[in-house]
């Protein structure tokens, strides 16, 4: 029986070579040493201040050699951000052709199923996704494509931030509530290091955060700002409209908390509740 999976837009890089990894290890956010063949985790690639650069995962292919996949159109800026420290280290970054298919929720299929395959299972807050990752643009034929909107529709569900929307170079890794699993406290030290640091031992946060927002108001779309009793408390980065339901992420700013009701202003200039959740919530 075939199963349901979208089709996502990558840019895949792989960074080879006798010591790329600990090249790796001294750029990016996670880990990298001690990871086991076929391992994955989610990684920040920071500026030297701590801002992102851009948020990716790394995948231990064999011993020196990693595969890297982040969002589409974000793989030059990649590339040339672990070459601007490349000097006279043995390893190697190109960018490849492959492509990228989820199954939203864990499959019975696995790496071993489809020759040159990788099958990446992670769970995501309250949801559950297998990602299979192929050297070629061919569909595995035991796959049933589906509409691309389901993944944009799980994505904001699920509070997956996306580069260029949740992400930018002025973010702080800290207020995408996604540390825990894309940082490491306890490795030695790495590009941008400082600042993750110093925000995670603030007792008082990021300015803003990234929240989860709903509502059923029969709102078609947003004009990009949060409100609370007239006053701007964030903004709107993703959205999308199901039937009757909205569901979007968004920055809420630092002192409003969450779980809390809150208003958008609509595309007519009316304004409509809506729900604003915690990501973990």
């Amino acid at each position: 029986m075939k199963i349901d999976v979208v089709k996502r837009e990558k840019d895949f890089l792989r960074v080879s070579g006798a010591e790329s990894e600990s090249y790796l290890q001294g750029q990016l956010s996670q880990e990298i040493e001690g990871m086991s063949d076929g391992e994955s985790r989610f990684t920040f690639l920071l500026q030297p201040s701590g801002k992102v650069d851009a948020w990716l995962r790394v995948t231990r292919q064999t011993q020196n050699d990693y595969l890297l996949d982040v969002d589409k159109n974000y793989g030059e800026l990649v590339l040339a951000r672990l070459k601007r420290f490349l000097l006279r280290t043995d390893c190697r970054i190109e960018i490849l052709n492959y492509s990228l298919y989820t199954k939203i929720g864990r499959s019975s299929l696995n790496g071993n199923d489809f020759g040159d395959g990788i099958a990446i299972p992670y769970s995501w807050f309250d949801f559950e996704f297998t990602d299979y990752i192929f050297k070629s643009d061919s569909c595995y034929e035991g796959f049933n494509l589906v509409n691309d909107g389901v993944w944009a529709e799980v994505r904001i569900k699920a509070g997956i931030p996306e580069m260029g929307k949740e992400i930018d170079t002025s973010t702080i890794p800290a207020s995408l509530g996604i540390i825990d699993s894309s940082v490491s406290f306890s490795k030695g030290c790495y590009t941008g290091q400082e600042l993750v640091a110093r925000m995670d031992s603030r007792k008082g946060g990021t300015p803003y955060r990234l929240v989860r927002i709903s509502g059923t108001s029969g709102i078609a779309a947003s004009q990009g700002v949060l409100l609370k009793d007239g006053e701007e408390v964030g903004t709107i980065t993703s959205e999308i409209v199901i039937d009757n339901d909205f569901f979007a992420l968004g920055f809420l700013k630092r002192g409003i908390e969450s779980p809390t009701e809150a208003q958008i202003v609509d595309e007519d200039s009316n304004e409509k509740s809506v729900f604003v959740m915690p990501l973990e919530g």
